[in-house]
């Protein structure tokens, strides 16, 4: 097993697939071979991801075929999201119009009817390929759409007809939802009940999910492993209760061996369906399984060999699984307590369960702080108080249902009245957190992979049977990883992110200890922003808690649109604008031309702002310089302050310009871009944005002028470094982490 999860963590790898065809005719060659026995269940591994992934790819929307206008007929499936007057959902294609599409996340606007979960519809839609936003520590949508069969995504341009309605597994689960909703009097336990019984925590607010993340206990909301054990458990009991019943004699040992285990996994396996079946607790209902696996075996397995089993099966039925951290954290929390149990003394209950929580403490923490950047201090504390609590409310849905469907109120009472504590409960840690100031239960630096795998070989010091003094050195090599480490002092010159927001524009740009964010990237219809996507996982692995300096360039959606996101995430000492409106309204100060600053060697000066007969051409113009190193990020500036630029004599070249208006054909004039002479033209635009930016024109422009071009939408974010030796590098994010699905 060890061998065949090897070949599929190997495939999952792989910057790019090989051909699906020459692996089939190299299979019979491989296996005809004298190559050592272990690596046919490598090769078997490796075969099949490979084959999973060039199934999926094959189905993907081509590029050609993006952008038309495309007829399709299917079924509304999942849960489908409502906010505001736009839905979003899932439709499973059933016909189709040349494509080999088998499910496409549509967007839809307006006056469209609101759609449930089984409607049959026909839909003219309009679509393109999953594309990321590319940003490092960023959310890989493309992965996610991968691995759930989402082949393409776009929006609804008309309904033909009116919808069939069916009766689905996912409709009774809606109803579900919708009557906890309405049943449970208190906001907060309604959304927390939805969640424990149809994995649904889209009611959940943002700041639900940060008290949450605050307090470590987001994996008691979501479904997972403790969900699907309480339901086995509940099952076994259930099963063993039955026989109990039955007259003595009349079953067979094989009946009385096998029934609790059949109804645990037939009670747990329903429970899966009805939370939707997602990847999480799959994986936690094919764990228990392979567990309880002993009662279907004639040969006995080890409890490790079960588990290798497991991970075996939830990676074949998912190779990509292997980039979820929740695969690794659940297998990791059951693999400690299998090394707890192999070394078990005389403990009470208590002292078992407090052991537990501090050895999945101790050996999740360097993984937690590898993959988020942020943990939480007092989760040990708040999950030993918290987790008994859970099989109440997991089982305690099924009076409050019942309760519901009979009209009768007390259960759904009682129930609300529980999880309002609970939540007020978790409240009040979280103010105590915040209070505290507690550095590690928010975002940290993320320590260096060498520091991390050091901290999990110290974790496993700690859990092992070892000497007193060698925990004491293990507990002191795991702190000093983590959590000792001495911040690396910023480098000369200065570093700045050009992020991949899409259409808009966000940069990045921190010299010594100070740091500044010019412009905010767009904010969404739907509530949000991509600053919350694109931006801030950075920013948050990093520590960077803080802003000096926030430009603002000008008021338009595209540059201004997150910028109530980054006021709410950071703090923010100072902050300027073009806008007339930001100036007045919000307090932001105006940029000039002529105004200057300095921080650690770099100079930082305004060529425009606050003056133009549009807003467009009120943008502050920022040029940031250092060690001969030049970058000039002009907002949304037009030919006639380009022209204005060029008369007044302040433009000298540069190293790298952020193209005016993401490439527009009305900017980036000739005579503007002799005068800056830029060695790399950067154009933040989004991937097949329905303005064409950039504008072909433009782009030849550059060209005539020897500029090496970026591009977001295809590179994603850039990393932009002075180092202050005279050196200027440029870095794109999809050349440094390619993955075979990215379009990069």
């Amino acid at each position: 097993m060890i061998y065949y999860v090897t070949g599929i963590v190997l495939a999952a790898l792989l910057p790019q697939l090989p051909d699906g065809y020459l692996l089939v005719v190299l299979c019979p060659l491989l296996l005809c071979s004298r190559w050592p026995r272990q690596c046919l269940p490598l090769w078997l591994g490796f075969l099949l991801a490979v084959s999973y992934g060039n199934w999926q790819l094959w189905h993907r929307l081509d590029v050609q075929q993006a952008g038309t206008e495309l007829r399709l007929g299917g079924e509304v499936v999942g849960l489908p999201e409502v906010s505001g007057e736009v839905q979003r959902f899932e439709l499973r294609v059933l016909s189709q119009q040349g494509t080999r599409l088998r499910r496409v996340r549509l967007s839809a606007y307006g006056t469209l009817p609101l759609l449930l979960p089984g409607d049959r519809v026909t839909l003219s839609v309009r679509l393109k390929p999953p594309h990321s936003l590319w940003n490092p520590g960023g959310f890989d949508y493309e992965l996610w759409a991968l691995m759930r069969d989402v082949d393409a995504v776009g929006y609804v341009r008309e309904l033909h007809g009116q919808p069939s309605r069916r009766w689905t597994l996912d409709r009774v689960r809606a109803n579900l939802g919708a009557q906890l909703s309405e049943g449970l009097p208190d906001p907060a336990a309604a959304a927390l009940a939805r969640a424990f019984l149809i994995g649904d925590g889209s009611t959940l607010s943002a700041s639900d999910w940060d008290r949450l993340r605050r307090t470590g206990t987001v994996h008691l909301v979501v479904v997972s492993g403790l969900h699907i054990a309480i339901v086995v458990a509940l099952g076994w009991i259930l099963g063993r209760g039955l026989l109990w019943l039955c007259p003595a004699g009349r079953l067979s040992a094989p009946v009385l061996r096998l029934f609790p285990v059949l109804l645990a996994l037939v009670l747990s396996g329903g429970y899966v369906l009805l939370a939707g079946a997602g990847i999480a607790t799959l994986r936690a209902w094919i764990m228990a399984a392979a567990l309880l696996l002993s009662a279907f075996c004639l040969r006995q397995l080890s409890l490790w060999q079960r588990w290798w089993l497991a991970l075996a099966v939830v990676l074949s039925l998912q190779p990509l699984a292997v980039y979820a951290p929740g695969l690794w954290l659940s297998f990791g929390a059951v693999a400690i307590l299998l090394m707890l149990a192999s070394v078990r003394g005389a403990q009470s209950l208590w002292q078992r369960l407090l052991v537990a929580q501090l050895a999945i403490f101790c050996l999740m923490t360097p993984f937690l702080l590898g993959w988020f950047g942020q943990i939480s201090l007092v989760a040990p504390l708040v999950n030993l108080l918290a987790i008994p609590l859970l099989p109440i409310l997991v089982l305690g849905l099924v009076p409050v249902l019942l309760g519901l469907w009979c009209a009768v109120a007390f259960p759904a009472l009682i129930y609300s009245a529980v999880l309002a504590a609970l939540w007020q409960g978790l409240g009040v840690v979280e103010q105590a957190v915040l209070a505290q100031n507690l550095a590690a239960s928010g975002p940290m630096v993320v320590p260096a992979m060498v520091l991390v795998v050091l901290a999990l070989l110290a974790s496993l010091a700690l859990v092992l049977p070892l000497g007193w003094r060698a925990r004491v050195l293990a507990a002191m090599v795991w702190s000093l990883a983590l959590f000792g480490s001495a911040p690396a002092s910023p480098p000369a010159g200065f570093r700045a992110w050009v992020f991949d927001v899409g259409q808009g524009v966000s940069v990045w740009v921190q010299a010594g200890e100070r740091s500044l964010l010019y412009d905010t990237g767009p904010g969404y219809r739907s509530g949000g922003a991509a600053f919350e996507r694109a931006v801030l996982p950075y920013l948050q692995r990093r520590g960077a808690l803080a802003l000096d300096r926030l430009v603002v360039s000008h008021a338009d959606n595209d540059h201004a649109g997150g910028r109530g996101q980054v006021l709410r995430a950071l703090a923010v000492e100072q902050r300027a604008s073009g806008s007339l409106r930001l100036q007045q309204e919000e307090g932001y100060s105006a940029c000039r031309a002529g105004q200057q600053w300095r921080w650690s060697g770099v100079a930082f000066s305004y060529l425009h702002g606050s003056a133009g007969a549009s807003e467009n051409d009120r943008s502050c113009v920022l040029l940031v310089e250092a060690a001969g190193c030049r970058l000039l990020l002009t907002g949304d500036i037009e030919a006639d302050v380009e022209q204005a630029l060029v008369r007044g004599g302040s433009l000298v070249p540069v190293t790298w310009l952020v193209a005016s208006h993401h490439g527009s054909r009305s900017s980036s004039t000739e005579d503007f871009l002799a005068a800056l002479q830029p060695q790399y033209g950067l154009f933040s635009a989004g991937f097949m944005n329905q303005y064409g930016h950039p504008a072909p024109e433009v782009v030849a422009r550059f060209e005539r002028q020897g500029a090496r071009l970026f591009n977001t939408a295809d590179s994603g974010a850039l990393e932009l470094v002075a180092n202050g030796a005279g050196e200027c590098r440029t870095r794109p994010w999809r050349g440094v982490k390619k993955r075979y699905w990215s379009a990069g």
